[in-house]
């Protein structure tokens, strides 16, 4: 229910952007609130529910600075203003998603057990670049389940490298010749 809700937050700011020839400034402040919504006090601040709407909208607009387009502001103080202050994360997400779709960008999540090099990330969007014919946004992801190799997920897509899969797919195949016997 909270992603129906942000996505049509998010649609609304959206919209309202491209109007106003605001889109890159108000992605912009997106983005750096992105940064900002990492810190564990921004969250709690966000959805605690003794701190009223208009505390929250000075919250939010002090880690924005200076200056804010007002498509922003007023975005920020409806969302304190209706309550769903705590939705921004979800809605900053569906608002890039919004981003990308225009800019014919898809995003890719790259998932390994450790921080893979800038070389090695820009062959991978490279491939994927040649594979989906599009512009490729990466996200890295660190997962230590992942044994050596990495999986590349693209929307509903899975392009899997790793030892894992490998290991999965061996004990699957063993699992099958003895269910044959």
């Amino acid at each position: 229910m909270a992603q129906l809700v942000a996505a049509q937050y998010a649609r609304g700011l959206f919209e309202l952007a491209l109007e106003a020839n605001q889109f890159d400034a108000v992605l912009g402040n997106l983005l750096r609130l992105k940064e900002v919504m990492g810190h564990d006090e921004f969250r709690l601040a966000l959805s605690h529910p003794q701190i009223e709407p208009e505390e929250k909208f000075g919250i939010i607009k002090s880690f924005l600075g200076d200056p804010v387009p007002n498509e922003t502001v007023g975005f920020i103080h409806l969302l304190a203003e209706k309550g769903r202050a705590s939705l921004l994360s979800l809605v900053i997400d569906e608002y890039i998603k919004l981003v990308d779709e225009r800019n014919n960008v898809i995003l890719a999540k790259v998932v390994s057990a450790e921080k893979l090099s800038e070389t090695h990330l820009a062959r991978i969007k490279s491939m994927l670049i040649n594979k989906f014919k599009k512009e490729i946004r990466l996200e890295e992801d660190i997962d230590s389940s992942v044994i050596a190799g990495f999986k590349v997920y693209v929307g509903d897509d899975l392009i899997d490298t790793s030892v894992k899969k490998d290991i999965d797919d061996i004990r699957n195949s063993l699992l099958e010749f003895s269910q044959v016997k």
